[in-house]
């Protein structure tokens, strides 16, 4: 039975039993605090595997603290059902008469001090190690149970060899609400304080492609900012990502100033967003089947803003026309002939020399 239903009901069943009053209760699971630090342990590891996700899935980082609160209070409110309301596995309570032997769905068993011969470790094929087994003896004949974990075990273990209730710790319930009060306080400070809060608010970027809502946010005129980035200062080198509208979130090239590898998504202060800005009519190609192909010359504006600030820091143009004269072979989707337009795109080189002119201060 859940714990608030056994609690409860053990004074009516202890009564019942003739066993007095229920001293302590021991269940056949893990100590809560061994729960509860396992518990933020795994909180740790979902958040960053969250975060890792949803940038995988291209959502925007700003839907990271809802989905951060939401695993925190489904996983929490299962863990207090768990504990408080869902039937468990065996319980023991101990009484002034004796111990009270309960599992879920199944009557309790009732033993008296006098009939109690131990609690020993429990051996044998398909025993968990670390297994006690509690024996009494029923109407002349030895009885046991085996108990794969217990909580208080040394507790339990000190009121079977002395066949007395053992009083709980002074203060228990102080002790108990100080836990929870600690727990609470781990919790909050990992949210707000801790390295992990700065990914969870989307203060700061975990990965390369989170910038990408930089340019996605700028084009809506809100605020587009990290504010844990790398600030925008000084003399360069100033690190730089480039993400362009004709692409997925995932940046085109990246500079570091200094001719080195990949920034680190810390390092990086500048976020350049290359759109179209208009296109130009160039030449329309018929192949056969009745397929044709309009292709355009394009402009891209390519806007820098500080990843810190969401700030426009500067501007460039970019030519695009990769389009040299009608050939080759055009395969379009259906049948039966069709018109495309092809519009032209920078090349990735034409887009790496404009990021390293950035990031190595040109201009400033």
């Amino acid at each position: 039975m859940g714990e608030w239903k056994l609690r409860r009901s053990l004074p009516r069943l202890a009564t019942r039993a003739g066993l007095g009053e229920v001293h302590r209760v021991h269940h056949e699971r893990r100590p809560v605090p061994v729960l509860l630090i396992a518990k933020l342990g795994l909180d740790w590891a979902m958040v960053l595997l969250l975060a890792k996700a949803l940038s995988e899935l291209d959502m925007d980082p700003g839907t990271r603290p809802a989905a951060v609160l939401l695993w925190l209070a489904l996983s929490w409110g299962g863990l207090a059902y768990w504990l408080l309301a869902r039937d468990g596995r065996r319980w023991i309570a101990v009484c002034d008469g004796g111990l009270l032997v309960g599992t879920a769905g199944t009557d309790t068993i009732a033993i008296a001090w006098p009939t109690t011969e131990g609690l020993t470790p429990a051996h044998g094929p398909g025993i968990r190690r670390g297994s006690l087994r509690l024996s009494w003896l029923d109407g002349g004949k030895q009885r046991y149970v085996t108990l794969r974990m217990m909580t208080d075990r040394d507790a339990l273990a000190e009121a079977v060899e002395g066949r007395r209730p053992v009083p709980k710790p002074p203060h228990g319930r102080i002790l108990a609400g100080s836990g929870i009060v600690a727990v609470a306080c781990a919790v909050v400070w990992a949210l707000t304080l801790s390295p992990l809060a700065d990914i969870i608010m989307a203060r700061r970027p975990y990965y390369l492609r989170d910038l990408a809502s930089v340019c996605a946010q700028a084009t809506a005129e809100s605020d587009a900012a990290y504010a844990k980035s790398a600030p925008y200062h000084g003399s360069a080198p100033h690190p730089a990502v480039l993400f362009a509208e004709e692409d997925d979130s995932d940046p085109v090239v990246t500079a570091t100033g200094t001719g080195s590898d990949t920034p680190d998504p810390d390092d990086v202060q500048l976020v350049a967003c290359s759109r179209l800005e208009r296109r130009t009519y160039d030449m329309t190609c018929a192949f056969s089947h009745g397929v044709s192909v309009s292709y355009y010359k394009a402009r891209y504006r390519v806007d820098v803003y500080e990843a810190r600030t969401g700030r426009k820091v500067t501007a460039r143009t970019l030519d695009a026309d990769n389009h040299l004269f009608c050939g080759g072979v055009i395969e379009l989707h259906g049948k039966g002939g069709g018109h495309e337009e092809d519009v032209s795109v920078p090349s990735r080189d034409d887009y790496q020399r404009i990021l390293d002119e950035v990031a190595a201060g040109a201009g400033e």
